[in-house]
């Protein structure tokens, strides 16, 4: 029996590399790499940033697309893509159930921050927030703006967010984004894509517009940029780099692989994925390097760096924005862009399941959408119940947006180098290419970047893999708290929730990993 849904592709060429890049431009964009320029350095930071680039961000990205081309014979699902490059058995089972996992799990959290921007962006239209209102006292606006997105969030106390407009605000994210999934990819994605980027540009560069003219502003670029070459020293500060580069690329996320799988040997690969990585690079620096923090010292000082990115994005900038003159207007088109920039990711996220339930299940779209609608629905509402402190989202975002992405990262990157053979892929590349990777890509995706990848992996599990598992340890929490003069029992709630977090995750992945061995038992690993 053949796949029930009609044969998908691609309506054009730029219309994949919009998809791809709106996957990767994201709030990691926006937020998370401005904050970490701040922190490791300014402009020094930029050195271990462009080195990863170089050497791990665009060959792992290079690497999914022609991998996901040459996978894509064997039909479009992640098990599907895999088993044209790895046997049958536990290896390729568990690398296709990761490659599931990680944009489904990450969809679930990411939908919530999703809701975030919406809330704060029709908040500032309406005229809703009032954070500085009576008053023009810099600390006590950033004191209300704590208040109003603790409220907001629910993150005060565990089942606070069921109560507050961002269920709402949730479940209409919810049903956007599957109104797109529903529709496919080209009417779907490729078409979310075509509009909604344009607009993001567009409204980026009248918040930067507004954020040069600022008086002062040339002070905020100079906190951004001015280096401190003694950072590169800190091994911390190269891994943050690496760190962002693959957050921010989307690389080892699984989804690019899906997406490129509908190409065919007349598609160029090597041009198209290094046109969607510079894409991302241009947002990421080009505008949040040049509006978050310039903008945020500019109104606070030196204690922007370290609000964090949830600080820095829900506390910092609302305050900024009511400080700033028709700050109620720019605040609106910046969540505005923070909102497009995450539907526009967090749609494409969810292509991988519908992808497995359909080529390995053979499921309709009207059952496979329900079915992944509810699996995802339930498990967001979780991360909303138990957010006291986001912990259940810190803790899912360690195990799958870190540990899980690194882990699947190096098997591509194994795969391509030494499974697959750089001569074999080379060949493969070349097949409608308008643009022919050098030969010294080669080199550094079979030696250079899975030494990288193993010695930062190395590094960031000794710095910050122990620690998580000491948050699951309800006895060990309760004694740090009792000495430090914390709650008590609200370090032992987050103790358990750490733990319930992990259970859960480790339930899901034997679930997946059980649904994926039963499709191969199936068909055979062949597609049907």
């Amino acid at each position: 029996m053949s796949n029930p849904n009609p044969k998908e592709k691609w309506a054009s060429k730029i219309g994949l590399i919009l998809v791809v890049a709106s996957c990767a431009i994201g709030l990691g964009n926006f937020l998370r790499f401005p904050g970490l320029a701040a922190k490791h350095g300014g402009g020094a930071f930029m050195v271990p940033y462009v080195i990863s680039f170089l050497f791990l961000g665009i060959p792992v990205c290079l690497a999914e697309w022609i991998m996901g081309r040459m996978g894509g014979k064997n039909g479009h699902s992640s098990p599907k893509v895999f088993s044209a490059f790895l046997p049958k058995g536990v290896l390729l089972n568990t690398v296709s159930s990761i490659a599931i996992i990680i944009p489904t799990l990450i969809y679930v959290y990411y939908v919530f921050i999703e809701a975030w921007c919406l809330a704060y962006a029709i908040d500032f239209l309406t005229g809703a927030i009032q954070i500085g209102s009576g008053t023009t006292n810099t600390s006590k606006i950033v004191e209300n703006a704590g208040i109003h997105f603790q409220n907001l969030t629910g993150s005060k106390e565990t089942g606070a967010a069921m109560g507050s407009k961002i269920l709402l605000y949730t479940c209409i994210c919810y049903f956007l984004n599957y109104f797109i999934l529903y529709r496919g990819i080209s009417k779907g994605l490729e078409s979310l894509a075509k509009f909604a980027f344009p607009v993001l540009l567009f409204c980026a560069v009248i918040v930067l517009g507004r954020v040069t003219t600022l008086p002062g502003i040339e002070k905020g670029y100079a906190f951004m940029w001015n280096p401190d070459w003694s950072k590169l020293f800190e091994g911390e500060v190269w891994i943050a780099a690496a760190g962002q580069i693959f957050f921010s690329l989307s690389v080892g996320f699984g989804i690019v692989l899906v997406f490129t799988s509908y190409l065919t040997e007349k598609d160029d690969v090597a041009l198209s994925g290094l046109s969607a990585a510079s894409l991302n690079e241009l947002v990421e620096v080009g505008f949040g390097g040049m509006i978050t923090i310039p903008l945020g010292f500019l109104f606070l000082g030196l204690s922007v760096a370290n609000y964090g990115t949830f600080g820095m994005g829900f506390i910092a900038l609302p305050s900024v924005f009511t400080l700033m003159k028709f700050g109620q207007f720019f605040g609106f088109v910046w969540f505005l862009v923070l909102f497009l920039a995450a539907i526009t990711s967090s749609v494409t996220m969810l292509q991988p399941g519908i992808n497995f339930l359909e080529e390995d299940f053979l499921l309709k779209r009207k059952t496979s959408t329900p079915i992944l609608f509810t699996f995802t629905f339930i498990l967001t509402m979780l991360i909303l119940y138990f957010n006291r402190d986001f912990t259940a989202l810190d803790l899912t975002d360690f195990w799958i947006g870190t540990i899980f992405i690194y882990i699947l990262a190096t098997v591509q990157v194994w795969i391509y180098g030494w499974k697959i053979g750089t001569n074999v892929a080379r060949v493969e590349s070349e097949k409608g290419a308008l643009w022919k990777i050098p030969k010294s890509f080669d080199f550094i995706i079979k030696y250079i970047s899975p030494s990288l990848l193993l010695i930062m992996f190395t590094l960031f599990i000794k710095q910050s893999f122990w620690e998580y598992f000491q948050k699951m340890n309800p006895v060990l929490m309760a004694s740090k708290a009792l000495e430090s003069g914390a709650d008590v029992a609200v370090a032992t709630e987050k103790a358990y929730i750490s733990l319930g977090v992990f259970v859960s995750l480790i339930l899901i992945f034997i679930l997946i990993y059980s649904l994926v061995a039963i499709s191969f038992k199936r068909t055979g690993g062949k597609n049907d």
